[in-house]
């Protein structure tokens, strides 16, 4: 459950990231008046459905963090992580969504790195020299992160556990979803 937690949170760091050191200044170049630095439909492309995956994850953790004391009080082990998981199941789709745009994302992303606001904001970045594609595929590979997670849960759970039928449907939702995404790129 540590693990869980501790990798949303990085998860949600890296998304933070995207927003705050590619997104809102290349917006920004994009938006500038009267001549805009950056082309507008580029950077949209590129951070599609980035807002959307951040309040999806943090509402995510803000919710596992509440199972978590909730399981606390009850001297419990994690028993209603897979019940949440079932509960946001219908709001993972956007991870279709960022999976259809992101080669598409990615070829902006490389017509964007020809211009000046790019090539500074690379150089100013504060992230240990990583780029903006090491943080985009991010939440390529998080689903099947959590795929794994919850196989790890399922295996430390017995069958009687109430969150043990929870545990196997979110894991073969995030299966079939990890499949989708994987066909669709």
């Amino acid at each position: 459950m540590t693990e869980l937690l501790s990798t949303e949170e990085t998860y949600l760091d890296h998304l933070t990231i995207i927003r705050q050191v590619f997104m809102d200044p290349m917006m920004e170049a994009a938006t500038a008046q009267p001549r805009p630095l950056a082309n507008l439909k580029d950077v949209q492309t590129i951070f599609a459905y980035i807002p959307q995956l951040i309040m999806l994850s943090t509402s995510l953790l803000r919710r596992l963090h509440s199972v978590v004391r909730e399981d606390a009080t009850r001297s419990e082990i994690y028993s209603g992580v897979g019940k949440v998981f079932c509960e946001y199941l219908p709001q993972l789709d956007i991870y279709i969504f960022y999976a259809a745009n992101y080669a598409k994302a990615q070829r902006c992303a490389a017509k964007a790195k020809r211009n000046i606001i790019s090539r500074q904001l690379v150089q100013e970045k504060r992230m240990n020299r990583l780029g903006l594609a090491d943080y985009a595929i991010a939440p390529i590979q998080r689903i099947t992160r959590y795929c794994l997670l919850l196989k790890d849960l399922i295996k430390h759970s017995t069958p009687a556990h109430p969150d043990y039928p929870y545990l196997e449907r979110a894991l073969k939702c995030m299966t079939a979803l990890a499949i989708a995404m994987n066909n669709i790129q």
